[in-house]
Order: C-alpha cells, then structure tokens, then sequence
C-alpha cells in the first residue's frame, strides 16, 4: 500500500497479499521488516505502467519442498554472512554490504528493458547510488583514510578541469569536425537512395511512356500509377515502409488492377489499420469487385472509397458504366456470389451490390472491427 512492495513480493510467492503485510508488520515490531521493506523497495524490478503487480501468477501455489528450499537458502545465507563477519573486521563488512547493495541495485534497474522515463526507475537507480555513494564515505571513514581521499579527489577535479579547459578548442573543433562528417554523410546516403528510387521508378516509367506514345491510354495509366507511387513515397512513407497496414495493402491492389486490367481507379483511404487475416480477405473482395468493373462496366475508371473507424472497415467501389440487374446474374456467374459477398458473410461482414441497368454499378463492403 505504501511502494506496493508488499504486492509485489506476495505476487513472487503466489500468496495472498495481506499475508505478506501482516507478516511485514509482525517484523517491524523488532525493525527488521522496516530494513527488509526498504531493501526490497530498492532492488525489485518496477512493474509496467498500468500493469497489476498484486495479481497472483498462474499457476499452483508453492508447495512444502519449495518452502524448505527458500528456508535452507536463508540458513545458508545467514552462515555465509557469520563466516565473511569472522574473515574481517565487523567495521568493514557493513560498508562493503552496503557498495555491493548499491551496485546491485543499479545493475538490476539497467540490465533490463525499462527506460528511465518510469519514476520508479529513476527512484530506483538515485537510492541505488547514494547506497553505494555512503558505503563508500563509511569504508573510508572506518581505515581512517575519509580525509585523504578526500584531498586525492580534490587535487584529481582540478588537474582534470584544467586539463579541460586546457584543451578544450582541441575538443570543439573535434565535436564540429564530427558533426559536419556526419551530416555530410547523412545527405550522401540520402542522395544516394533518392537517386536509386528514382531510377527504379520514375525513369524506367518516362522509357515505358516513350515506348507507349502513340497509346494515349496506357500512356495515361502509366503516368496515374507512378504519380501515385511518388506521392506515396514522398508525403505517406509509413505506408509505403509498412506493407502491413489497410492502405499498404489498398495501393498495391490499386496498382495491380490498374496494370493488369487497364482500369483507372481514383482511391480514398480514411483511416489504417494492421492488416490480419479478416482485413486480407476483405482486400481480396474489394479487389474482386475492381476486376468485376474492369471486366464486365465497359468504362475504363472506377471508384475506390475505404473509411477505418474504431467500429468497422467500410469499402465503396462504384463506376459509371453499364449497370446490370442483380437479379438476373445467372447461378454460374459465381463472382459477386462466391468471391464477395460470401467472403465477407463467413467473417460477419456484409456486402450489397446496387446496380441497373445504365446507372453503373456500386458496390458496399462493410467488415467489423472485431472480426478485423
């Protein structure tokens, strides 16, 4: 209640946390819960923020054997401590006891992956070197040796600041000198991979274009997809880095249908999302539905509007074309039928087709964000 140490500790031996603290108190009435409370303030690991560090692991809880276990490892401690007591002078045990406290506790604080924007933390590692900092003062002050390292420390502070201040434009136009080799090298890296992207880009599209002149169409498909994918790469590089995300996954398919059924497709996306499976399968229906307008509109553009909310991931892909009556699709023609909408229903998503005849065709994907 007061560090959550008493939590903690109760978490590690699978007991029930009042046990702990009742047995915390019952020690304290002769001091000793008081310097082991502490301790452990000290040296256990800072739980995550929001994490429950009361919670009782999975598992049974500890049986008799492991219980004579930590009693034999306690025995066993308390002799080896009497015995290192015999080998030296009681003066320098305790301030030895206490560098070595202070040096654990440090190392137990940094040899892990918490950072030091967790109070805890930083609490943590400041007790952890005035430990050790006043075992250090106590060792000196017990051999009589407090004043001369003393002076020592003094007459080393002024050597080294001199030497500093000595040397100091050395280190300036050192510092500057490094700052400036790797800014230039930052820049001749970025050139670089600038010009490698666009030679793999935009050059090898100028030579299709020149290749395609006389083909208005392909001309105009081939300038649409590599302005998408520059301004892709340009404004939007999380994307293009992260192929795992909805509007990854919507450019590549955009792409793909572009170049493989000569359809202009204009996309919106709102909203991204980590792709899984469920948001895969709806990028296949929406790609679906772009190959059903490419094949059977007879326009050559379409529509591609997709919107993510915390709620559902909605999908809109409309053209001008045709039109067709819904009603009428013959049982064979199993795209619409099998690809989309039944795709979606095994998910629990939902798909309508609204068409007719002459007024195009507009297709409604829609997919919750807990199936997603």
């Amino acid at each position: 209640m007061l560090a959550g140490v008493a939590a903690g500790t109760a978490a590690h031996l699978r007991q029930d946390p009042l046990i702990v603290r009742v047995a915390f108190v019952v020690l304290a009435t002769a001091v000793i819960g008081i310097v082991a409370y502490m301790l452990l303030w000290l040296t256990m690991p800072v739980a995550a923020e929001g994490a429950d560090a009361g919670a009782r692991p999975a598992g049974e809880p500890r049986g008799l054997r492991q219980w004579i276990g930590i009693i034999v490892l306690g025995l066993a401690a308390a002799v080896l401590l009497g015995q290192v007591s015999a080998w030296f002078s009681s003066d320098v045990v305790l301030p030895l006891a206490l560098v070595a406290g202070g040096l654990i506790v440090i190392w137990r604080q940094l040899d892990t992956d918490r950072t030091l924007s967790v109070p805890g933390v930083r609490w943590a590692l400041a007790g952890g070197a005035a430990l050790a900092a006043g075992g250090v003062v106590l060792l000196l002050a017990t051999t009589g040796q407090l004043a001369a390292a003393r002076n020592g420390f003094v007459a080393t502070l002024v050597i080294l600041i001199g030497v500093v201040l000595a040397t100091a434009p050395v280190w300036r136009r050192l510092l500057d000198s490094r700052a400036e080799e790797r800014t230039a090298r930052i820049r001749s890296e970025e050139r670089a991979a600038v010009a490698a992207h666009l030679h793999d880009s935009v050059l090898q599209t100028l030579a299709l274009i020149q290749r395609h002149a006389d083909e208005p169409q392909a001309v105009g498909r081939l300038a649409r997809g590599q302005e998408r994918e520059l301004r892709a790469w340009l404004y939007d590089p999380a994307v293009v880095r992260e192929g795992g995300t909805w509007a990854g996954l919507v450019a590549g398919m955009v792409a793909e249908v572009e170049s493989d059924h000569e359809l202009v497709v204009d996309p919106v996306v709102v909203g991204d999302a980590p792709v899984d499976e469920s948001l895969a399968a709806l990028g296949a229906a929406t790609r679906e539905a772009l190959v059903n307008a490419a094949k059977h509109s007879g326009t050559t553009a379409a529509d591609l509007y997709t919107e993510v909310t915390p709620e559902r991931v909605s999908v809109f892909v409309r053209d001008r074309g045709a039109g067709f009556d819904p009603a009428s699709v013959p049982p064979d023609r199993r795209g619409l039928r099998d690809s989309v909408s039944g795709r979606l229903t095994r998910l629990g998503g939902t798909a309508e087709v609204r068409s007719a005849p002459g007024e195009g065709t507009e297709v409604e994907l829609s997919l919750p964000r807990s199936a997603a």
